[in-house]
C-alpha cells in the first residue's frame, strides 16, 4: 500500500457516514473458469462482514452479475446492499430488489438477443451464454483466443444488425449486450443518496467500473484493482492486495467509531 493510499484510508474511515462499494469478480474474488465457482478471498469476506457490522457504515457489492447470481456467490449477509447487472438491478437494505418492470417490447428484445447469441455458440465447446433480466452475456474464457475473437466479432455484427439499440459492454473474456442504459456510476449515486454517505470508497477491476470512478466526488476514494489505464486515483495489484486494504479500513473504522462515542 502506498503512503498516499494509506493516508486516504485514514481520512475516510473518520467520516460521519461511510459507504464501501465493491465490484465482486476480479476485485474481492479471483477469476475462475466457471463463474459459479467464484468466491471472495477469506480476508476480503472477513473485512466485508466486519465493516457491515459497524454503525454508520454501509457496504455494497456492485456487480455485472445478475442479482440472483451475485447472491449465490457472494455469501452477503441479509440486508446488505447489492447491485446487479451493472446497475439495472438494485437491492436495498430491505432485502427486496428495487422493482424495475420491463416493457413488452424489452422482454421481446431480450428473448431475441438471447436466441441470437445461443445460435452463435451452438457446437462451440467452452463458449456459453449467460441470460440476464435486461440482456445477455457471451462467455469465451474457456475457448482459444482466435475462436474467442471470432465469436465476439460475429456477436457484435449480428446484434448490431438485429438490435442496434443494445449497449455493448466488454470485460475479461466476456461480451455483454444490455437493453438498458443504466451503469454502475448511476447505481453508486443512488446508493449514496439512499445511505446518506458523506464519503464513498469504491474498488473495481473492470472497464464498467470506470463509470463509477468518473462520478466519484471530491473526498471519495477510488481504487482500481489490477493492471490497465484507469480514472481511479489509486491502484492495487490484485484481489489479495485489496483484501489488505479492506482489513485496514475495517480496523481503523472500528477504532474511530469506538473513540467517537
Amino acid at each position: 500500500m502506498t503512503p498516499e493510499l494509506d493516508a486516504a484510508l485514514q481520512r475516510i474511515t473518520e467520516t460521519e457516514r461511510l459507504l464501501i462499494a465493491l465490484d465482486f469478480d476480479g476485485t474481492v474474488a479471483p477469476f475462475t473458469d466457471n463463474p459459479a465457482d467464484s468466491r471472495s478471498l477469506a480476508d476480503s469476506h472477513l473485512a466485508v462482514i466486519q465493516l457491515w457490522q459497524l454503525p454508520h457504515t454501509d457496504v455494497a457489492y456492485v456487480s455485472g452479475r445478475a442479482l440472483e447470481s451475485l447472491r449465490a456467490v457472494s455469501d452477503a449477509p441479509p440486508g446488505m446492499l447489492l447491485v446487479g447487472s451493472h446497475g439495472a438491478q438494485i437491492q436495498l437494505d430491505s432485502g427486496v430488489p428495487d422493482p424495475s418492470p420491463l416493457s413488452t417490447g424489452t422482454i421481446r428484445d431480450v428473448s431475441r438477443l438471447s436466441s441470437t447469441l445461443e445460435d452463435l455458440v451452438t457446437g462451440v465447446h467452452g463458449a456459453w451464454v449467460e441470460h440476464k433480466p435486461v440482456g445477455a452475456v457471451l462467455h469465451t474464457r474457456s475457448v482459444g483466443r482466435a475462436e474467442a475473437e471470432r465469436l465476439q466479432r460475429l456477436a457484435r455484427e449480428r446484434v448490431a444488425a438485429e438490435l442496434p439499440v443494445a449497449r455493448v459492454l466488454t470485460g475479461h473474456d466476456v461480451l455483454e449486450f444490455s437493453l438498458r442504459e443504466t451503469n454502475k456510476g448511476d447505481a453508486i449515486e443512488q446508493l449514496r443518496a439512499h445511505t446518506g454517505a458523506t464519503v464513498v470508497f469504491y474498488a473495481g477491476d473492470d472497464r464498467t467500473d470506470e463509470d463509477v470512478f468518473r462520478v466519484l466526488h471530491d473526498g471519495d476514494v477510488g481504487v482500481h484493482v489490477g493492471e490497465g489505464r484507469t480514472a481511479a486515483e489509486f491502484t492495487v495489484a490484485g484481489p489479495r492486495a485489496l483484501a489488505g486494504v479492506l482489513l485496514t479500513m475495517a480496523s481503523r473504522r472500528r477504532r474511530y467509531l469506538a473513540l467517537a462515542r
